[in-house]
């Protein structure tokens, strides 16, 4: 019954292995972030929880909310399955966790950490992939990279092009939070090759002043544009050429961290979001500060920016919402698509028909109605400069899986991570000091009280945000636990979480040591 209630109308973006027809779209696999177009919208994840639920007792027998299938144990358990935590010394970062949960099969959602080579200079991404994996994938294996080189000083440019293939090894620490996956020796060359003629490129620009968000733009901006170039025909290697292509034409949005010091950078391309939590002390409440703003048709902002690019075609560009009725995020790495011209597209489509046993996805692309003046789409990313202060004491990256869960806000997220820290902080065994009055122990006493109530059942902040952004209550959690594969996209997305916790310490007494 489930299944005939969601009819997908399609668009087109190919990817190996997943559900994809370029006459007839992209398959149902996500909704805020990537281009799910449902014939009756008023069936899609934004159903509330007792839709969801009724549905699922009308055709699944036994109440999921009240006759839960996963026992308390089993439902942590799942929701641990993924989280990373990683304690860290120099710098203003102290600490990092990270949890995912996937709603796609396989999860369209990367996360990476890790710092600049022999320095205290973190860089934190979260990464939401659409069509698949592929785009999202190529971010998190080459993203840091790019900026490490736009950001490199003329000493460290000459040793990565002296030292040629160790280049990529030189530039990023990763944090044991990061897991990195193996990538072919054909593909690993490709890369090498574009990240090195970047680093040629670089010596070459060498003399004028950059700013930190001029090299952040830089670097999302050149990436783009390599994935983009790397997606020609590479004669004798099919399976190179269809890689390449596949991760050109699917896509991903992204929001990366990058903290020097007490200057905190955020460069944010698509929906993602990252927002600061700020404690008050003189009123003890937590304060959110948003470093991101979505690019998406709710943005008038970003509609404007659209138009002015394109303005003789307002009337087509957005529908529904939608680029072309199709794409949510209006930027976004990869999604050429809507960034070739139209002859490379028909150019593709022609050498697809030719071939035997590769690009058959590609056949016949249909292309976007009323396609005249691409690119409509890039990755240029809006980079907002953040200094740190003593009240500051972490920051969440997410994608929009989290931030478009029944309820969540940037201030609730906040409220609860804030709240969370404070339940952990009284953990410890109390012993008052020798010369402590008995009001004061009493008010020691009465705080270590309230921050027991506050003790959450997860050490892992960014477990704790998961266990609310699924409903918090066990039935709730383990009926959306136990959705079936091909329903349970409709209701949520795949979330990724990083919260990144500041050293007090060292953010208080900055000015004494530099």
């Amino acid at each position: 019954m489930l299944n005939t209630v969601f009819r997908s109308s399609i668009c087109s973006v190919p990817l190996r292995g997943t559900r994809f027809s370029p006459n007839k779209g992209l398959s149902c696999s996500k909704g805020a972030t990537g281009l799910l177009v449902t014939e009756n919208h008023e069936q899609g994840r934004n159903h509330s929880y007792f839709q969801l639920f009724h549905k699922l007792r009308l055709s699944q027998g036994p109440d999921p909310v009240e006759s839960p299938r996963l026992t308390p144990h089993m439902v942590t358990a799942i929701l641990r399955m993924n989280e990373r935590t990683a304690q860290l010394s120099g710098g203003a970062v102290k600490e990092v966790q990270c949890n995912q949960l996937p709603a796609n099969k396989p999860i369209e959602d990367r996360h990476v950490e890790g710092k600049l080579t022999g320095s205290s200079k973190y860089l934190f991404g979260v990464f939401d992939g659409h069509a698949g994996c592929a785009c999202a994938q190529t971010l998190k294996d080459r993203l840091f990279q790019y900026m490490s080189v736009s950001m490199a000083d003329l000493s460290l440019l000459n040793k990565l092009y002296q030292g040629r293939e160790d280049v990529a090894a030189q530039l990023i620490e990763y944090l044991p939070t990061t897991t990195m996956e193996d990538v072919s020796p054909d593909l690993a060359s490709i890369h090498w090759q574009s990240l090195f003629q970047f680093v040629n490129d670089s010596l070459d620009m060498q003399g004028m002043d950059t700013t930190v968000e001029e090299a952040l733009t830089n670097a999302f901006l050149r990436l783009d544009q390599d994935i983009s170039t790397e997606a020609g025909f590479h004669p004798g290697d099919e399976g190179l050429t269809e890689d390449l292509v596949n991760i050109a034409f699917s896509g991903a949005v992204g929001c990366v961290a990058f903290i020097d010091g007490l200057d905190l950078y955020v460069a944010n391309v698509g929906d993602s979001q990252a927002v600061v939590g700020s404690h008050c002390s003189d009123s003890s409440t937590w304060e959110a500060t948003n470093l991101s703003h979505k690019h998406d048709s709710q943005n008038e902002k970003e509609v404007k920016r659209l138009i002015r690019r394109h303005p003789n075609e307002s009337s087509n560009i957005l529908r529904g919402g939608r680029l072309f009725g199709e794409l949510m995020p209006l930027r976004a790495f990869g999604d050429v698509r809507y960034k070739w011209q139209k002859r490379d597209l028909i150019h593709l489509s022609n050498l697809a028909s030719k071939t035997s046993n590769f690009l058959t996805a590609y056949r016949d692309m249909k292309l976007p109605n009323n396609y005249r003046t691409p690119p409509y789409l890039d990755a240029e990313p809006e980079v907002m400069h953040y200094r740190l202060s003593p009240k500051d004491r972490f920051i969440i990256l997410a994608s929009d899986g989290l931030w478009d869960s029944d309820g969540m806000t940037v201030d609730k997220a906040v409220s609860l991570i804030g709240h969370h820290t404070e339940g952990q902080q009284v953990l410890g065994r109390y012993r008052p000091a020798e010369d402590s009055l008995l009001g004061g122990i009493n008010s020691a006493l009465k705080k270590r009280k309230e921050g027991l109530a506050k003790k959450a059942v997860d050490d892992n902040v960014a477990t704790h945000l998961l266990r609310h952004a699924l409903g918090l209550e066990h039935g709730y959690i383990s009926a959306q636990l136990t959705l079936p594969e091909k329903l349970v996209r409709y209701y949520r997305d795949d979330i990724t979480i990083t919260v990144i916790h500041f050293d007090q310490e060292y953010i208080k007494n900055f000015g004494v040591l530099h």
